[in-house]
């Protein structure tokens, strides 16, 4: 059964939110606040994880499978970012286009760096954060031209060279000719980019806890729309998907791997562009705090070793 619920995943996703634990611990009794978690940001983002995705592409066996998984990661990542912008479009019809631009930010675009990347990592190790990465190259894409156009209320300007110039695309980019070159690099090289990159998932996971731990929970839970959001997020985009990808014949790690990047809660930077477009931060903020927390309960029901292991083919049938 797909989405049964195993004692070795459960373990694997609990470990990650205890560390989270320790960032809304931490936050709370002034040690590690959220402002100091802004500062470590930047470091995850364009040191840690860059390293982290190039490292993995380095590492990853050059096998025809991993190639074919590469191509069916991209048409996927696409293909979730489609379903959930089309699904957008028929809700919040009624709002006004800053507000409804918010709504669908949020409902569309997934934590995937922030979460998926860690989670995957403990799901199914290194080729987790191989298929993950292709998702996060795409998210870039995505959300710097059809969600900035959306939760800047249809009046941005888009910066085409953010497609390319950010963290994430740039690590995949420099990623995926070494995965297919496959240079053999002495460990003095390799070893410090395995130490840096093994940062990603705790790092992440405290992060995440102070942004819950300075959480409005009581605005949280006062919108009808938010819970809308989260259920699209978390459910039925996500179930979506599993139809989709199943239909089409994905399966083993590639499948794992994308189903928890399309499941992933509302992306953090929601807030964060909102305020920069002069939108709703609060309300970002709060899609994202809500959908975070009830993730927390439904990535319980992730992917099993025992199903990736039914056929380890990425290919479609």
């Amino acid at each position: 059964m797909f989405f049964a619920t195993l004692k070795t995943v459960a373990g694997q996703v609990l470990m990650l939110y205890l560390i989270s634990l320790i960032g809304f611990v931490t936050d709370k009794l002034g040690v590690f606040r959220q402002a100091d978690a802004k500062r470590v940001i930047d470091l995850l983002f364009n040191i840690v994880l860059p390293i982290a995705i190039i490292y993995t592409f380095m590492t990853m066996a050059y096998t025809p499978d991993h190639v074919r998984g590469i191509l069916l990661a991209f048409v996927c990542a696409f293909a979730t970012h489609l379903v959930g912008g089309v699904l957008g479009q028929l809700c919040f019809r009624h709002r006004s286009p800053m507000e409804r631009g918010v709504y669908r930010y949020g409902m569309l675009f997934s934590n995937a760096s922030f979460l998926a990347l860690p989670l995957a990592l403990a799901v199914i190790g290194s080729e987790g954060v191989f298929y993950c990465s292709v998702y996060v190259a795409v998210f870039n894409v995505v959300a710097f031209t059809y969600g900035i156009y959306e939760i800047s209320g249809h009046t941005a300007k888009i910066d085409l060279r953010r497609l390319v110039l950010n963290p994430g695309s740039m690590a995949v980019l420099i990623g995926l000719p070494l995965f297919f070159l496959q240079p053999r690099l002495p460990q003095v090289i390799l070893r410090p980019m395995e130490m840096v990159g093994n940062c990603n998932s705790p790092l992440a996971m405290m992060i995440f806890g102070t942004f819950l731990a300075n959480a409005d929970w009581k605005r949280m839970f006062a919108k009808k729309e938010l819970y809308f959001c989260s259920l699209m997020r978390l459910a039925v985009i996500p179930l979506c998907m599993v139809g989709l990808f199943y239909l089409c014949g994905v399966r083993g790690d590639l499948l794992i791997a994308m189903v928890i990047s399309a499941s992933a809660p509302t992306a953090t930077n929601t807030a964060m562009y909102a305020a920069k477009y002069d939108n709703d931060a609060a309300l970002g903020s709060e899609l994202a705090a809500q959908s975070s927390l009830f993730s927390i309960c439904l990535l319980y029901t992730s992917p099993s070793p025992r199903d990736r292991q039914k056929s380890r083919m990425p290919s479609s049938a």
